[in-house]
């Protein structure tokens, strides 16, 4: 018999049963694995069978309204989400850059839609991460020598920082 679901995961799949994905904010709990705040997408992979988005380095508010406008992004331009890809429309006119986030990592940041896509019948195989990169004030992006080293560590990927 299948597990009787809680009130978050009701809530989750009931979000994303109507919009069709959702964004997760992740907040430290006493320092926990990752102590860092971040947002990710969850239902991408279900419903457009799309890599799920994350974001670090930002207010968890501002991260979420740029996967937010990144979807939509997307959407509008019928544009598939791929390594490298640059938008235009997700942060006042700046670009940001999406590159692939490590599957390694996924266990650790991405839980919730990990659990979204198992439900709906999805293997590991058969889904992706995308890391939304936000640029410093002169439009270097992380791994840019020249790049703020506070924009390049708020959103670096390994958990050493």
């Amino acid at each position: 018999m299948a597990k009787e679901l809680d009130p978050a995961e009701r809530n989750a799949i009931d979000i994303i049963n109507r919009i069709g994905w959702m964004v997760m904010k992740i907040s430290p709990n006493g320092g926990g694995e990752n102590p860092r705040w971040f947002a990710y997408t969850a239902g991408l992979a279900v419903t457009f069978r799309w890599p799920k988005l994350i974001c670090f380095g930002l207010d968890l508010d501002v991260a979420g309204g740029l996967l937010n406008n990144a979807v939509r992004e997307l959407q509008n331009k019928a544009v598939q989400p791929s390594s490298g890809l640059e938008l235009s429309e997700v942060l006042d006119g700046r670009i940001v850059r999406l590159r692939t986030f490590s599957p390694g990592l996924y266990r650790e940041h991405i839980g919730w839609a990990i659990w979204y896509a198992d439900r709906q019948g999805l293997t590991p195989a058969q889904f992706s991460c995308l890391q939304l990169l936000w640029p410093d004030k002169s439009g270097r992006f992380p791994g840019d020598p020249a790049c703020d080293p506070m924009v390049s560590e708020g959103q670096a990927t390994d958990p050493t920082h």
